[in-house]
């Protein structure tokens, strides 16, 4: 896995603040635990994949010494009470924020032909996977009344050749959210953003395929900023311009 290097220079904003990012090992996950490296919070990564968290603490050094990993899979209810019990052991103060970066893209040419067991993968690894991390993290948030970010991609308000079972999921993610926001502001008064992210191609471990403006990094900047209080949050943003990006640090 490559180093992550956006050429910034750390700053002090979430010095004393810390946040745990679902799917921080992926293409976006991992450009977001470097945003918030850099800007001086403790990062909490949960992965199912030991050699994955290796290769992220490679990819984020010199500032590794704030990130905190464990194996678990913060989208398995079985694994709830053993995220809880690390976060309690390796970060004894309430976490300030989360970040929930999940969903697998799976390729469907035509959604006729996909079985019903497609679907079902794809409703797992989006919709699912989403729900049983909010259940998990939501409550960890309450007590700082803290921020919960949930990513989405465009594929939720558009579909293209190749999109169909994806589109069909993250559709479904998008209304969750816009529950969990409504839940979150009436019980917790916790901040639920979604924020959906339009690349101008792929974004992988290190930019778009294209070169586009909104980049892995650039959505690093975008969520640190708004776990900062630095930009607005919901309950729906779409970062789909460089123009949103102006000014931030």
């Amino acid at each position: 896995m490559p180093r992550l290097n956006t050429n910034r220079r750390a700053d002090t904003a979430l010095v004393g603040r810390s946040a745990l990012v679902a799917g921080g090992t992926g293409n976006v996950g991992r450009h977001i635990v470097h945003a918030l490296l850099q800007r001086g919070a403790t990062v909490v990564v949960p992965s199912r994949s030991s050699a994955k968290l290796e290769a992220l603490r490679g990819a984020v050094h010199p500032a590794g010494d704030r990130l905190v990993t464990f194996v678990a899979d913060v989208a398995d209810e079985q694994s709830a009470a053993r995220i809880r019990d690390e976060l309690s052991r390796q970060v004894p103060s309430a976490l300030d924020a989360a970040v929930a970066s999940l969903g697998r893209w799976v390729d469907a040419p035509s959604v006729l032909a996909s079985t019903r067991a497609d679907l079902i993968q794809v409703l797992e690894s989006y919709v699912v996977a989403h729900f049983v991390a909010a259940r998990t993290l939501l409550p960890l948030l309450a007590s700082r009344r803290g921020s919960y970010t949930l990513i989405n991609g465009p594929s939720a308000f558009a579909v293209w050749p190749g999109s169909g079972l994806v589109s069909i999921a993250t559709a479904a993610q998008a209304m969750l959210a816009r529950a969990l926001a409504e839940d979150a502001a009436v019980h917790g008064a916790i901040r639920v953003t979604e924020l959906v992210i339009h690349p101008s191609g792929y974004i992988g471990p290190e930019s778009t395929a294209d070169g586009g403006p909104i980049d892995g990094a650039a959505v690093g900047r975008y969520v640190a900023a708004l776990i900062a209080g630095e930009v607005a949050g919901g309950p729906t943003i779409h970062l789909d311009s460089p123009d949103l990006l102006a000014g931030l640090p």
